[in-house]
């Protein structure tokens, strides 16, 4: 004899789920459309216009359903139910390329390195460290923390080390100092080196590398002391952007030298000239980070009252950005170039400035893979360099 069976109310489940979507759908009406989102730190996106080409060619629809996915009703929330699901649940250890790290790290997912690109940068470097040999050249590739902080890796993580990288990079290079800070921030690795949710480094991190670097500069890292502050305990990075996990918050520390060293900064791209290195009005934006030099900009002119008749050329990427604080007692002036904005090529500035170092200064996973510094290091006059 058959047992009684009852039916799922499969009617219900379906008019429930039909009364749900229609709310959000309605809400989503009913809501204006958000142009930024602070959670994932970027630009939205705006209702796409409509054309014939792009009716034809599907980017209508494309934009069509970016612009749903940006704009549905309660897209952080629901973003932050997919991330305990996928990352708690269903123990998941990666997201949108980040390491969901022991003790709350996030950690970038190195890049792959392209050996032509990488090939190229270091014939680049070699031509201007020849050129120029009248300059002491330098260079640092900091590993990030992938390489620096392993133990923080989440289980099963696969081998993310970059020191061979940096090793076959050291042999390629010529007539430079190599400064390979890997030593010096492993011994350090269970202090705060890197942020908890940016790929970023901390403020301790670059004063850790300062000191490993600064022999290379001619400089004793001794010779000056430094009064630390902690200026934000409120910071989330771009990896809790990118991986939506926003439950922890990172302290910001900055480094200011004991003693009288005025000194003035000069954006190259219209901003007025500052009297300080720090633009504390980003401490109440998301992108808190930018409070070292206002951001990444084309090229940005330090000048101070450091009186040894020594200026410097520091190209570099974002990680320089904090790193600055801790060279400014040592040279009259600072030429900060970020060949990914800036159009000159290295000539043009060396013939304008009397440059007496050059460092170029990277987080090993944007000089492997970025593309703009070998443009840059080109020559302007060909002539000129062949004689």
């Amino acid at each position: 004899m058959k047992q009684n069976q009852k039916k799922p109310p499969k009617l219900w489940i379906t008019c429930l789920l039909l009364c749900m979507v229609i709310c959000f759908d309605v809400i989503a009406i009913f809501t204006p459309d958000r142009k930024f989102s602070e959670t994932e730190n970027r630009m939205l996106a705006a209702f796409p216009s409509f054309s014939a080409q792009g009716l034809s060619d599907g980017s209508t629809g494309e934009n069509v359903e970016k612009y749903l996915s940006d704009q549905f009703a309660f897209r952080d929330v629901w973003a932050g139910i997919s991330f305990f699901t996928r990352s708690k649940l269903m123990g998941q250890n990666e997201m949108n390329g980040v390491y969901l790290g022991k003790d709350d790290y996030l950690m970038l997912v190195p890049s792959e390195p392209q050996p032509d690109s990488v090939q190229q940068k270091a014939d680049a470097i070699n031509a201007v460290t020849e050129k120029y040999g009248n300059i002491n050249h330098c260079i640092a590739v900091i590993p990030n923390a992938v390489t620096v902080m392993t133990s923080k890796l989440p289980d099963y993580a696969p081998d993310a080390n970059q020191t061979k990288q940096l090793t076959a990079l050291s042999k390629k290079l010529k007539g430079i100092s190599f400064c390979d800070v890997t030593k010096a921030m492993r011994s350090k690795r269970y202090e705060a080196l890197f942020y908890h949710t940016d790929h970023h480094w901390t403020s301790l991190g670059a004063y850790t590398a300062f000191r490993s670097i600064a022999p290379s500069l001619g400089i004793d890292p001794d010779s000056v002391e430094f009064d630390v502050y902690t200026v934000s305990d409120s910071f989330q990075g771009t990896l809790a952007s990118k991986s939506g996990s926003h439950g922890y918050y990172d302290t910001m520390e900055i480094y200011v030298p004991k003693g009288d060293h005025p000194l003035s900064v000069k954006y190259s791209d219209g901003d007025e000239a500052k009297g300080t290195l720090y633009q504390k009005e980003f401490l109440d934006t998301k992108d808190k980070y930018a409070l070292f030099l206002g951001g990444n900009h084309p090229t940005v002119t330090v000048t101070t009252t450091a009186d040894t008749n020594r200026t410097l050329m520091l190209i570099k990427d974002s990680y320089a950005n904090c790193f600055v604080q801790f060279l400014t007692p040592y040279f009259d002036q600072i030429i900060i170039i970020d060949p990914r904005y800036c159009y000159d090529t290295v000539d043009m500035v060396l013939n304008e400035y009397e440059v007496t170092d050059l460092l170029y200064l990277y987080n090993a996973d944007t000089f492997m893979s970025d593309t703009s510094l070998a443009d840059f290091l080109t020559f302007s006059s060909p002539q000129e360099n062949e004689e």
